[in-house]
Protein backbone atom coordinates (compact mmCIF):
# COMPACT_ATOMS: atom_id res chain seq x y z
CA UNK A 1 0.00 0.00 0.00
CA UNK A 2 1.38 3.42 -0.96
CA UNK A 3 2.46 5.95 1.67
CA UNK A 4 -0.27 8.37 0.52
CA UNK A 5 -2.91 5.78 1.32
CA UNK A 6 -1.44 5.24 4.78
CA UNK A 7 -1.52 8.97 5.44
CA UNK A 8 -5.12 9.08 4.22
CA UNK A 9 -6.08 6.35 6.68
CA UNK A 10 -4.63 8.26 9.61
CA UNK A 11 -6.24 11.51 8.46
CA UNK A 12 -9.69 10.02 8.08
CA UNK A 13 -9.49 8.24 11.42
CA UNK A 14 -8.57 11.49 13.16
CA UNK A 15 -11.20 13.51 11.26
CA UNK A 16 -13.96 11.01 11.97
CA UNK A 17 -13.32 11.07 15.69
CA UNK A 18 -13.07 14.84 16.20
CA UNK A 19 -15.40 16.00 19.02
CA UNK A 20 -15.74 18.62 21.72
CA UNK A 21 -12.80 18.80 24.10
CA UNK A 22 -13.32 16.90 27.34
CA UNK A 23 -11.44 14.35 29.38
CA UNK A 24 -13.62 11.56 28.06
CA UNK A 25 -13.32 12.75 24.46
CA UNK A 26 -9.58 13.13 24.85
CA UNK A 27 -9.32 9.53 26.03
CA UNK A 28 -11.49 8.37 23.13
CA UNK A 29 -9.39 10.35 20.67
CA UNK A 30 -6.22 8.86 22.12
CA UNK A 31 -7.61 5.35 21.68
CA UNK A 32 -8.52 6.17 18.09
CA UNK A 33 -4.99 7.39 17.43
CA UNK A 34 -3.69 4.19 19.04
CA UNK A 35 -5.79 2.04 16.70
CA UNK A 36 -4.71 3.94 13.61
CA UNK A 37 -1.10 3.76 14.76
CA UNK A 38 -1.26 -0.01 15.30
CA UNK A 39 -2.81 -0.56 11.88
CA UNK A 40 -0.32 1.80 10.27
CA UNK A 41 2.58 -0.17 11.75
CA UNK A 42 1.21 -3.36 10.20
CA UNK A 43 0.73 -1.66 6.82
CA UNK A 44 4.22 -0.17 6.99
CA UNK A 45 5.59 -3.65 7.69
CA UNK A 46 3.71 -5.02 4.68
CA UNK A 47 5.03 -2.22 2.46
CA UNK A 48 8.60 -2.66 3.71
CA UNK A 49 8.48 -6.42 3.19
CA UNK A 50 6.92 -6.08 -0.27
CA UNK A 51 9.81 -3.89 -1.42
CA UNK A 52 12.24 -6.72 -0.61
CA UNK A 53 10.55 -9.28 -2.86
CA UNK A 54 12.55 -10.23 -5.93
CA UNK A 55 10.41 -9.69 -9.03
CA UNK A 56 11.93 -12.51 -11.08
CA UNK A 57 13.38 -15.06 -8.64
CA UNK A 58 15.58 -17.73 -10.14
CA UNK A 59 16.79 -20.64 -8.09
CA UNK A 60 15.95 -22.26 -4.78
CA UNK A 61 17.57 -19.60 -2.60
CA UNK A 62 15.60 -16.76 -4.20
CA UNK A 63 12.34 -18.75 -3.93
CA UNK A 64 12.97 -19.39 -0.24
CA UNK A 65 13.71 -15.71 0.40
CA UNK A 66 10.56 -14.53 -1.37
CA UNK A 67 8.44 -17.16 0.30
CA UNK A 68 9.69 -16.17 3.74
CA UNK A 69 8.79 -12.54 3.03
CA UNK A 70 5.32 -13.49 1.78
CA UNK A 71 4.66 -15.48 4.93
CA UNK A 72 5.64 -12.47 7.05
CA UNK A 73 3.28 -10.29 5.03
CA UNK A 74 0.49 -12.80 5.67
CA UNK A 75 1.05 -12.46 9.42
CA UNK A 76 0.75 -8.67 9.25
CA UNK A 77 -2.41 -8.96 7.13
CA UNK A 78 -3.96 -11.28 9.70
CA UNK A 79 -2.93 -8.92 12.49
CA UNK A 80 -4.88 -6.04 10.94
CA UNK A 81 -8.13 -8.02 10.95
CA UNK A 82 -7.56 -9.17 14.53
CA UNK A 83 -6.75 -5.63 15.70
CA UNK A 84 -9.99 -4.28 14.22
CA UNK A 85 -12.08 -7.04 15.80
CA UNK A 86 -10.43 -6.62 19.21
CA UNK A 87 -10.88 -2.83 19.08
CA UNK A 88 -14.69 -2.98 19.17
CA UNK A 89 -15.97 -1.35 22.33
CA UNK A 90 -12.59 0.27 22.99
CA UNK A 91 -12.68 2.92 20.25
CA UNK A 92 -15.56 4.60 18.40
CA UNK A 93 -17.07 2.18 15.91
CA UNK A 94 -16.79 4.91 13.26
CA UNK A 95 -13.03 4.62 13.66
CA UNK A 96 -13.12 0.90 12.94
CA UNK A 97 -15.41 1.41 9.94
CA UNK A 98 -13.10 4.10 8.54
CA UNK A 99 -9.94 2.05 8.91
CA UNK A 100 -11.62 -1.06 7.48
CA UNK A 101 -12.93 0.87 4.49
CA UNK A 102 -9.50 2.22 3.66
CA UNK A 103 -7.78 -1.17 3.72
CA UNK A 104 -10.62 -3.05 2.00
CA UNK A 105 -13.02 -1.21 -0.30
CA UNK A 106 -15.28 -4.23 -0.88
CA UNK A 107 -17.64 -3.45 2.02
CA UNK A 108 -16.67 -6.62 3.86
CA UNK A 109 -16.91 -6.69 7.65
CA UNK A 110 -15.47 -9.69 9.52
CA UNK A 111 -18.28 -11.80 10.94
CA UNK A 112 -16.73 -11.78 14.42
CA UNK A 113 -17.08 -7.99 14.34
CA UNK A 114 -20.41 -7.77 12.50
CA UNK A 115 -22.15 -10.00 15.06
CA UNK A 116 -21.26 -7.51 17.82
CA UNK A 117 -22.54 -4.44 15.98
CA UNK A 118 -25.90 -2.93 16.90
CA UNK A 119 -28.31 -0.28 15.60
CA UNK A 120 -26.44 2.48 17.43
CA UNK A 121 -23.19 1.54 15.65
CA UNK A 122 -24.92 1.96 12.31
CA UNK A 123 -26.78 5.17 13.25
CA UNK A 124 -23.97 7.60 12.33
CA UNK A 125 -23.27 8.75 8.80
CA UNK A 126 -20.15 6.58 8.66
CA UNK A 127 -22.09 3.69 10.16
CA UNK A 128 -24.91 4.03 7.63
CA UNK A 129 -22.37 4.07 4.81
CA UNK A 130 -20.65 0.96 6.22
CA UNK A 131 -23.97 -0.88 6.52
CA UNK A 132 -24.95 0.05 2.96
CA UNK A 133 -21.58 -1.14 1.61
CA UNK A 134 -21.80 -4.38 3.59
CA UNK A 135 -25.30 -5.16 2.30
CA UNK A 136 -24.18 -4.44 -1.26
CA UNK A 137 -21.19 -6.75 -0.73
CA UNK A 138 -23.47 -9.50 0.59
CA UNK A 139 -25.95 -9.09 -2.28
CA UNK A 140 -23.12 -9.30 -4.81
CA UNK A 141 -21.89 -12.55 -3.21
CA UNK A 142 -25.41 -14.00 -3.37
CA UNK A 143 -25.75 -13.01 -7.02
CA UNK A 144 -22.39 -14.57 -7.82
CA UNK A 145 -23.43 -17.76 -6.08
CA UNK A 146 -26.59 -17.88 -8.19
CA UNK A 147 -24.55 -18.11 -11.40
CA UNK A 148 -22.17 -20.71 -9.95
CA UNK A 149 -24.96 -23.13 -9.08
CA UNK A 150 -25.18 -24.01 -12.77
CA UNK A 151 -21.55 -25.16 -13.00
CA UNK A 152 -21.31 -28.94 -13.45
CA UNK A 153 -17.80 -29.95 -12.40
CA UNK A 154 -18.50 -33.58 -13.30
CA UNK A 155 -19.39 -32.76 -16.89
CA UNK A 156 -15.89 -31.72 -17.92
CA UNK A 157 -12.52 -33.45 -18.04
CA UNK A 158 -10.75 -31.03 -15.74
CA UNK A 159 -7.17 -32.05 -15.01
CA UNK A 160 -5.21 -31.44 -11.82
CA UNK A 161 -1.59 -32.21 -11.08
CA UNK A 162 -0.78 -33.61 -7.65
CA UNK A 163 2.12 -31.29 -7.01
CA UNK A 164 4.17 -33.50 -4.68
CA UNK A 165 3.58 -36.80 -6.47
CA UNK A 166 3.74 -35.02 -9.86
CA UNK A 167 1.01 -37.07 -11.47
CA UNK A 168 -2.26 -36.11 -13.13
CA UNK A 169 -5.78 -36.79 -11.86
CA UNK A 170 -9.24 -35.91 -13.08
CA UNK A 171 -11.15 -33.54 -10.82
CA UNK A 172 -14.23 -35.60 -11.60
CA UNK A 173 -12.66 -38.76 -10.17
CA UNK A 174 -11.38 -36.88 -7.14
CA UNK A 175 -14.82 -35.52 -6.31
CA UNK A 176 -16.59 -38.83 -6.83
CA UNK A 177 -14.27 -40.58 -4.37
CA UNK A 178 -15.70 -38.49 -1.51
CA UNK A 179 -19.42 -38.67 -0.78
CA UNK A 180 -19.66 -35.68 1.57
CA UNK A 181 -19.06 -31.96 1.33
CA UNK A 182 -15.89 -30.65 -0.33
CA UNK A 183 -14.00 -27.37 -0.30
CA UNK A 184 -12.02 -26.27 -3.34
CA UNK A 185 -9.40 -23.79 -2.14
CA UNK A 186 -7.91 -21.84 -5.05
CA UNK A 187 -4.78 -19.98 -4.00
CA UNK A 188 -1.47 -18.54 -5.14
CA UNK A 189 1.96 -18.48 -3.54
CA UNK A 190 2.23 -14.66 -3.64
CA UNK A 191 -1.20 -14.13 -2.05
CA UNK A 192 -0.72 -13.11 1.62
CA UNK A 193 -4.33 -13.90 2.68
CA UNK A 194 -3.93 -17.34 1.06
CA UNK A 195 -0.79 -18.00 3.08
CA UNK A 196 -2.47 -16.70 6.20
CA UNK A 197 -5.30 -19.17 5.65
CA UNK A 198 -2.83 -22.04 5.18
CA UNK A 199 -1.37 -21.29 8.60
CA UNK A 200 -4.56 -20.29 10.42
CA UNK A 201 -6.70 -23.19 9.28
CA UNK A 202 -4.38 -26.08 10.09
CA UNK A 203 -5.57 -26.45 13.67
CA UNK A 204 -9.20 -26.60 12.48
CA UNK A 205 -8.68 -28.92 9.53
CA UNK A 206 -8.85 -32.22 11.41
CA UNK A 207 -12.18 -31.30 13.00
CA UNK A 208 -13.81 -30.77 9.63
CA UNK A 209 -12.05 -33.72 8.05
CA UNK A 210 -13.39 -35.98 10.80
CA UNK A 211 -16.88 -34.55 10.16
CA UNK A 212 -16.69 -35.61 6.50
CA UNK A 213 -15.65 -32.37 4.77
CA UNK A 214 -12.81 -32.90 2.28
CA UNK A 215 -10.35 -30.13 1.36
CA UNK A 216 -8.41 -29.70 -1.86
CA UNK A 217 -5.82 -26.96 -2.26
CA UNK A 218 -5.56 -25.89 -5.91
CA UNK A 219 -2.71 -23.66 -7.06
CA UNK A 220 -3.54 -21.28 -9.90
CA UNK A 221 -1.37 -19.74 -12.62
CA UNK A 222 1.39 -22.31 -12.10
CA UNK A 223 2.28 -22.12 -15.78
CA UNK A 224 6.05 -22.63 -15.83
CA UNK A 225 8.75 -24.65 -14.12
CA UNK A 226 9.76 -21.54 -12.17
CA UNK A 227 6.19 -21.11 -10.88
CA UNK A 228 6.08 -24.78 -10.02
CA UNK A 229 9.20 -24.40 -7.90
CA UNK A 230 7.59 -21.47 -6.10
CA UNK A 231 4.52 -23.58 -5.37
CA UNK A 232 6.58 -26.51 -4.09
CA UNK A 233 8.50 -24.15 -1.82
CA UNK A 234 5.28 -22.63 -0.49
CA UNK A 235 3.56 -25.91 0.38
CA UNK A 236 6.74 -27.24 1.98
CA UNK A 237 6.92 -24.15 4.22
CA UNK A 238 3.19 -23.98 4.97
CA UNK A 239 2.97 -27.71 5.77
CA UNK A 240 -0.73 -27.87 4.98
CA UNK A 241 -2.24 -31.24 5.95
CA UNK A 242 -4.74 -31.16 3.08
CA UNK A 243 -3.71 -32.39 -0.35
CA UNK A 244 -2.36 -29.87 -2.83
CA UNK A 245 -2.85 -29.73 -6.60
CA UNK A 246 -1.99 -27.52 -9.54
CA UNK A 247 -4.83 -26.43 -11.80
CA UNK A 248 -3.58 -27.52 -15.24
CA UNK A 249 -4.22 -24.80 -17.82
CA UNK A 250 -6.21 -23.03 -15.05
CA UNK A 251 -9.28 -24.69 -16.55
CA UNK A 252 -11.08 -25.30 -13.24
CA UNK A 253 -10.43 -21.85 -11.76
CA UNK A 254 -11.46 -20.11 -15.00
CA UNK A 255 -14.87 -21.77 -14.81
CA UNK A 256 -15.69 -19.52 -11.86
CA UNK A 257 -14.93 -16.35 -13.86
CA UNK A 258 -13.12 -14.65 -11.01
CA UNK A 259 -9.71 -13.07 -10.48
CA UNK A 260 -9.90 -13.32 -6.69
CA UNK A 261 -7.67 -15.40 -4.40
CA UNK A 262 -8.09 -16.97 -2.01
CA UNK A 263 -11.26 -18.24 -3.63
CA UNK A 264 -12.92 -21.05 -1.75
CA UNK A 265 -16.11 -22.77 -2.82
CA UNK A 266 -18.15 -25.33 -0.93
CA UNK A 267 -19.57 -28.26 -2.89
CA UNK A 268 -22.45 -30.36 -1.59
CA UNK A 269 -22.78 -34.13 -1.74
CA UNK A 270 -23.92 -33.82 -5.37
CA UNK A 271 -20.84 -31.74 -6.23
CA UNK A 272 -22.81 -28.57 -6.80
CA UNK A 273 -21.54 -25.20 -5.60
CA UNK A 274 -23.59 -24.17 -2.56
CA UNK A 275 -21.47 -21.39 -1.00
CA UNK A 276 -18.59 -19.04 -1.65
CA UNK A 277 -16.59 -19.13 1.55
CA UNK A 278 -14.75 -16.22 3.14
CA UNK A 279 -12.34 -15.22 5.88
CA UNK A 280 -15.03 -16.49 8.28
CA UNK A 281 -14.75 -20.04 6.96
CA UNK A 282 -14.70 -21.62 10.45
CA UNK A 283 -18.02 -20.05 11.41
CA UNK A 284 -19.52 -20.89 8.03
CA UNK A 285 -18.51 -24.55 8.22
CA UNK A 286 -19.62 -24.83 11.86
CA UNK A 287 -23.08 -23.64 10.80
CA UNK A 288 -23.10 -26.27 8.04
CA UNK A 289 -22.37 -29.05 10.53
CA UNK A 290 -25.14 -27.86 12.83
CA UNK A 291 -27.79 -28.30 10.12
Amino acid sequence: MKKATIILIVFLVCFGCKKEHSTEDANTSQKSFSLSDRVKKEIDAIQSSSQRITNAPDGREAHEKNDSITRKISTHSENIINILIASYGKVPTDTIFTVLKNIDHSGYIPLALYERLNDEDFSTEIGKSAKKAYLAYSEAKDAELGTLRNINLLDKKLLLNRIVENDTVLLQELLLKHEGYKVLDFWATWCAPCRSFNKRFQEHYLKYKDKGIAFYGIGIRVDSENEREKFLTAIANDKTPWEQFVDLNNATYDLFETNVVPYQVLLDKNNRVVKILSYDINTELDALLEN
